[in-house]
């Protein structure tokens, strides 16, 4: 990129009114009205050197610009051109989705032999850094300004799931399993994704996060935790690095076992134990891939779509009218933001709330927080038990079932 346009080049007439693009995309960062001001202060500026003072010009020459590219364009370009992409929920994909091209760029600028271009400056505790990466320049700063202004943002938010859909499909989770009584296979994913709902409703988690629970954890807590004369409960642990932290890290989470609207979640965990252990996994995810990963949250949605599409034919007044279920419901944030409203209609203390999520914190404090063995984790969650119980549990409470998953039915 260090010679002039081919006219007859079709790729090099493209690019250059990509650079057209790109540029007025970089005057959009600025309002009409500020860069018309701005203007007018430079006419002045102008005139005032001559008129007073015989200067020719005050100001810089504007151009022209070098045949290299110093600032970014040809990933401007190619921005630009991801931009028109066809999207999920739109036409074209969104700007937060076109302007990972900068990121990657970025990236790769810094992994090649440039990243001995960066310096780095430092006083204390704090460390800053110097790049040459010409995404972190001005005028690409501008220009990725001026880009979202032009292309803004659309939010597509999960439904929030009311109490009275997820008491429905609790409802119907129990019919299946009655059953299939003679099929252990299909009790197997039943109890799966009845955990994947408990967990995500009950404790508030994230879709990325439900699929983080450990299994050696879970079992070795499950019947200490149902013991427990004060506090029945099912200890749910997460495991693996989560967005903001460093290393390993073991989360614990205590659920009630039962909840205030009469939810057997501690039934339904002890199910998932007994099948866990019949399948003899003892170790690793609870939700599991065939790759030995995780499972990816989606990997449930349409399971969770078609048990709504069951539940609105029976309860057709529990949902909005003319609602796309798979477009508005997703297990990724449903079960939360349905966990936080509920939690919210029955006045839970901002106190209980923020114990509730206070692993997020904690756990999240990019290794300033000393690793600890699971037991003394274990022992530390039991300390706070009256507080992050009550999240989930009322004294008009019903009594469980059973306790242990080696029996329970």
């Amino acid at each position: 990129m260090k010679r002039n346009p081919d006219i007859g080049n079709e790729k090099h007439m493209r690019f250059m009114q990509d650079i057209r693009h790109a540029n007025i995309n970089a005057n959009w960062s600025r309002e009409s009205s500020t860069v018309k001001a701005n203007f007018a202060q430079v006419k002045r500026l102008e005139k005032v050197g001559t008129d007073m003072f015989g200067i020719p010009s005050v100001t810089p020459v504007m151009g022209p610009f070098p045949l290299e590219d110093t600032f970014g364009m040809a990933i401007a370009a190619c921005l630009l051109r991801r931009s028109l992409d066809p999207g999920r929920n739109e036409n074209t994909i969104q700007f937060a989705t076109a302007r990972r091209f900068r990121s990657a760029f970025s990236n790769a600028y810094h992994a090649s032999k440039n990243v001995g271009n960066i310096s780095s400056m430092a006083y204390e505790a704090n460390k800053f850094y110097t790049t040459t990466c010409p995404t972190y320049g001005y005028w690409f700063a501008r220009f990725i300004l001026g880009c979202h202004k032009r292309m803004g943002d659309k939010v597509v938010q999960d439904y929030a799931l009311s109490r009275k859909i997820f008491l429905e499909l609790l409802r119907h989770l129990e019919d299946d399993w009655n059953g299939a009584h003679e099929n252990p296979i299909e009790r197997d994913g039943i109890a799966e994704f009845a955990g994947v709902l408990l967990i995500g409703f009950l404790l508030g988690l994230r879709g990325e996060e439900i699929v983080k629970t450990d299994i050696s954890g879970l079992l070795k807590y499950i019947d200490v935790g149902a013991l427990d004369p004060d506090h029945p409960h099912v200890i749910i642990p997460l495991i693996g690095r989560l967005k903001g932290e460093t290393g390993e890290r073991y989360h614990m989470l205590p659920m009630a076992r039962v909840t205030r609207s009469g939810i057997m979640a501690g039934k339904w965990m002890d199910r998932l134990c007994r099948s866990l252990v019949k399948q003899d996994r003892r170790n690793g995810f609870v939700f599991l891939g065939k790759d030995g990963n995780p499972k990816k949250i989606r990997e449930y949605n349409e399971e969770f779509y078609e048990r709504l599409r069951r539940v609105r034919v029976e309860k057709w007044f529990l949902f909005e009218p003319g609602i796309d279920i798979s477009d508005e419901y997703g297990l990724r944030r449903s079960l939360r933001r349905g966990s936080n409203t509920e939690a919210r209609n029955r006045k839970v203390s901002q106190p209980v709330i923020d114990m509730n999520n206070r692993w997020r914190k904690w756990e999240g404090s990019k290794g300033r927080r000393p690793a600890m063995e699971m037991s003394a984790h274990y022992t530390e969650i039991r300390m706070s038990l009256p507080i992050l119980w009550e999240y989930s549990f009322t004294p008009h409470t019903l009594v469980p079932e059973c306790y242990s998953y080696s029996v329970c039915p």
